[in-house]
């Protein structure tokens, strides 16, 4: 019968198993002291010498009955920020204030004086939306912060035309996005199906550290949709036609074949 002795190293950490978990723990706590954990504090647009007056005061005749008519059926209707005594001469902003600020001069010059109340630029938006503040600061965006656009261009704050299920405040998805790119809207004989799904079935709007402001690489984004088991075979087949000689893994992208990805008049597999 053979027997395995035990070498001097499994003894010794048998016997400071006690000493291995005072080391584990203290590295943990270590490990979290460097981190400072900072929370965000969201605040609303301030304007020197002006208090909050309401919701109801904007929706008075002859001043912004229809654009609260539309505001009541989005999200931002419903905010409500608490600020203090100290950061502000009211308590609390809500609605149409928290963005464009405490309107009590606006109503007293009646709108007639230019920057009496704040005019919605994106910064104002990045102070709630830091997720995607975080996308604009990626090498592939849209020129919001270049200045160029604006994140009225593409999203209704107000809530005009807007679908009261749409959550994310587009008219018409594709249709914001073929008002500048118009090449892509066709007709076409073949449309690509991804776009009847919309544009950010392939593309992230706000910023990518993909070229053309892809989800993932290339291939990957294409083969999301149009992977199949048996492209794991010799043969890679892709909608029961032999890709081995394309050289998918080696490099070669979809897009060097199929080139019109957004929709053909020619061919059904989009080759041009």
């Amino acid at each position: 019968m053979m027997f395995i002795k035990k070498t001097k190293v499994h003894r010794t950490l048998k016997d400071n198993w006690h000493l291995l978990l005072c080391i584990w723990c203290c590295l943990s706590i270590a490990s979290c002291s460097i981190f400072e954990y900072s929370p965000v504090v969201v605040m609303p647009s301030s304007i020197p010498g002006a208090e909050y007056v309401g919701m109801q005061t904007c929706s008075t005749p002859n001043c912004h009955q229809t654009e609260q008519m539309y505001f009541k059926l989005n999200k931002h209707s419903g905010i409500s920020i608490k600020i203090s005594e100290e950061d502000a001469e009211s308590g609390q902003a809500e609605g149409c204030e928290t963005c464009h600020g405490p309107g009590s001069i606006h109503v007293g010059n009646r709108g007639r004086v230019v920057g009496d109340i704040l005019k919605g630029d994106a910064e104002a938006c990045f102070s709630c939306h830091l997720d995607v503040k975080a996308n604009f600061l990626l090498q592939h965006h849209h020129p919001v912060p270049e200045g160029r656009m604006s994140c009225s261009d593409c999203h209704s704050m107000h809530g005009r035309d807007v679908r009261a299920t749409g959550g994310r405040m587009l008219v018409g998805e594709n249709e914001r996005c073929f008002k500048c790119h118009k090449e892509m809207k066709g007709p076409f004989v073949f449309k690509h199906d991804a776009i009847r799904d919309g544009c950010r079935s392939c593309h992230n709007p706000h910023g990518s550290i993909n070229d053309k402001l892809l989800i993932a690489g290339q291939r990957i984004t294409c083969l999301r949709c149009h992977w199949e088991s048996s492209f794991n075979s010799p043969t890679a087949n892709i909608g029961s036609h032999a890709h081995s000689s394309h050289s998918i893994a080696a490099g070669q992208d979809c897009i060097d074949c199929h080139t019109a990805v957004h929709g053909s008049n020619i061919w059904r597999s989009l080759r041009k």
